[in-house]
């Protein structure tokens, strides 16, 4: 087997791509499940989060018995490792070398794993045509009301907020879409919008595709720019409100376009954001939004006196551009940096006294002429 790069039970194409592009390798070998053991000891493994559930036992004794030295799982859905399935990782990794990648964070911090969390798709809205995107959405901009909403009514703590605004005289000053608003066909209905537009572009501009690849990072939440035309500021719930939770384009779209947000995110989440520079005007409301021992019907409450707040103080608005102007360059320079240095990071960590062949080595060798 060859111990020069990196081997891999089958992947889905997209990760394949992702991982020899960013982790500057060579190419990655595909191997069996029944090759493990059977051809040698494999130095390091990358498996998909599915294929780690499917194989699990197999594989923790192939990293016991020394089958397997390095063993790297593919994590791009937080939710679907339990508690158990964690415990039992962190537990392997007191001795074992086991890396998990990780779009998004768990419950509760491991102290042995080693985790490396990325954001798939807060790099995926940073294409160029986004940019464009952008920039023509801020010479459009005149905003008739102050907040914009997005929400799918889809959990409970969805619904209290979005009923709790609705009922109270902030919610004149709301575009909340029906379309977004719709409970079992929203996510279907957006994804129908999606394909269209992306077949729109395939037919009328066959050279110049530029727009699919920016279009595509938004999954199911394309901008509806007339939205963002006529509004100041938007209210973000995400998909994950607590618990295990990733970032979705729900955030990551307004930072993109230089729009003002409300972010309803748990702590945990507000402080990683804060963490990766984005900032959010406060005003004392975000230490009650993050007080476990309030209850969500008095959150919603002071949720509406912020946002009356921010409608009626032009200091508040000021402060709000002032942190939309900020996280616009922290998305499109900081952030964006930091997406390639991670991952090389990452590999650096993962390869390190493996001897693997990583292209950036190689060429960075080749230049000393």
């Amino acid at each position: 087997m060859n111990n020069k790069n990196i081997s891999c039970l089958p992947l889905p194409e997209w990760c394949t791509r992702l991982l020899v592009g960013f982790g500057g390798l060579r190419r990655l070998d595909t191997i069996g499940v029944g090759d493990i053991g059977a051809k040698g000891t494999v130095d390091c493994l990358v498996v998909y989060e599915d294929e780690y559930l499917k194989h699990k036992e197999l594989l923790v004794n192939a990293l016991k018995e020394k089958h397997i030295n390095t063993l790297v799982i593919f994590n791009a859905h937080v939710f679907i490792f339990n508690d158990k399935v964690l415990d039992e990782l962190d537990s392997l990794s007191t001795d074992l070398d086991i890396h998990v990648l990780a779009q998004g964070y768990y419950a509760k911090k491991y102290e042995n794993i080693n985790t490396h969390h990325f954001e798939l798709q807060e790099h995926g809205i940073s294409h160029h045509f986004t940019l464009l995107l952008s920039t023509r959405l801020q010479a459009r901009r005149n905003p008739e009301k102050t907040f914009l909403m997005q929400v799918v009514e889809k959990d409970q703590f969805r619904k209290t907020v979005m009923q709790g605004i609705t009922a109270s005289q902030i919610g004149q000053d709301v575009i909340s879409p029906s379309v977004v608003r719709k409970d079992k066909e929203s996510s279907v209905d957006l994804f129908k919008l999606q394909e269209g537009l992306v077949e729109f572009v395939k037919e009328k501009y066959p050279d110049n595709m530029d727009a699919i690849p920016s279009l595509t990072s938004f999954g199911h939440g394309l901008p509806n720019f007339s939205f963002y035309e006529k509004s100041f500021c938007e209210v973000v719930l995400e998909t994950k409100n607590t618990g295990a939770y990733h970032f979705t384009e729900k955030i990551f779209r307004p930072m993109a376009f230089r729009v003002p947000v409300v972010f309803l995110g748990s702590k945990a989440m507000h402080d990683n954001l804060n963490r990766y520079g984005y900032r959010f005007y406060d005003n004392d409301f975000y230490r009650h939004w993050h007080n476990d021992e309030i209850s969500l019907t008095e959150k919603v409450d002071r949720l509406v006196t912020f946002m009356q707040h921010i409608k009626e103080d032009s200091r508040a608005k000021e402060k709000l551009t002032d942190s939309a102007d900020s996280n616009y360059r922290v998305f499109w320079n900081e952030r964006k940096l930091h997406y390639y240095k991670n991952w090389y990071d990452i590999f650096d960590q993962i390869c390190k006294g493996k001897g693997i062949d990583r292209v950036v080595e190689d060429v960075y060798s080749k230049c000393n002429f």
